[in-house]
């Protein structure tokens, strides 16, 4: 993990995102790319007093961004960091997954309010498209995280053959903080399987991922998303990994309002990843448990 995105809007939300991933950063040394995206109205060139209006105002907001962005730097857990500031003037979720891309980024992290700020411009729907059209990782963060160091995390999934390859993608934390996985599986009255069935998938996942410290469990509930979220609170977790189909928005595990209920609703940092095509002929945890 060598490129960490985190997008901010300068409020206290987003900068509890950038001090999680500066504290990964620090772990990683991987260098951080702290993203702000400005919305400047767009006003009639061919009329002079607007242009002059949108002029005053863009030089306003401008120094605005800089003074924002050097108070921001400012801040004790961003020091011996590689921080950069990026500024772009796109739409909000194009722009984070554009500027993805075009960096390599390993993880993205993002702020988030749940349900009690929807005034607020990185969460709901924009986190929601974030999470599925980044090709990285992406965790959200909603509150404060006091020295974020998950020594709990649940992996809750399917556990059908795509779910090897998803897993893949948060062996970096695996790595990092050497936490206990605990592998979840939520029975729904519309979803069941029976005990031999699910421990066949416990059994075929754990033997292609070598994962050494581990609890399998099964938790059943009316829905999946209160599932995870109750599991989660009743085994004091620090992080809950979930996984997105991806562009086309349909979730083989998760539906979208599963999906944003999850983010909007946990209290501890959540880390969507999307779902790659099965590759049986390929462990990607060969070399790291």
């Amino acid at each position: 993990m060598k490129k960490i995105l985190v997008p901010t809007d300068f409020s206290e939300c987003a900068e509890h995102a950038v001090e999680v991933a500066a504290s990964i950063a620090k772990r990683t040394d991987a260098r951080l790319y702290i993203l702000h995206v400005m919305d400047i109205p767009v006003y009639d060139r061919n009329d002079s007093f607007q242009s002059y209006a949108d002029a005053a105002e863009g030089i306003f907001w401008m120094k605005l961004v800089k003074k924002r962005f050097k108070e921001l730097f400012a801040k004790p857990f961003l020091k011996q960091v590689n921080a950069v500031q990026v500024l772009q003037f796109d739409g909000v979720y194009e722009t984070i997954t554009d500027q993805a891309k075009e960096h390599e980024i390993d993880l993205i992290v993002m702020g988030s309010h749940g349900d009690k700020g929807a005034h607020e411009v990185f969460i709901g729907s924009n986190t929601e498209k974030v999470v599925r059209l980044a090709d990285c990782p992406v965790l959200t963060v909603k509150g404060k995280v006091e020295n974020f160091e998950p020594k709990n995390i649940v992996f809750a999934s399917n556990f059908f053959g795509e779910a090897t390859d998803n897993f893949g993608q948060i062996a970096d934390f695996v790595k990092l903080f050497d936490p206990t996985v605990h592998l979840l599986k939520v029975n729904t009255p519309d979803q069941f399987e029976t005990t031999p069935y699910t421990e066949k998938l416990f059994k075929d996942f754990l033997e292609k991922t070598k994962l050494k410290n581990y609890t399998t469990n099964v938790f059943n509930e009316r829905t999946i998303h209160l599932g995870i979220l109750r599991f989660a609170e009743s085994m004091n977790a620090d992080m809950v990994t979930m996984e997105t189909h991806g562009r086309s928005g349909v979730m083989r595990f998760f539906s979208g309002s599963q999906t944003e209920g999850i983010v909007n609703h946990s209290d501890i940092p959540v880390l969507s990843v999307r779902i790659k095509e099965s590759n049986t002929n390929n462990n990607p945890f060969s070399d790291l448990f």
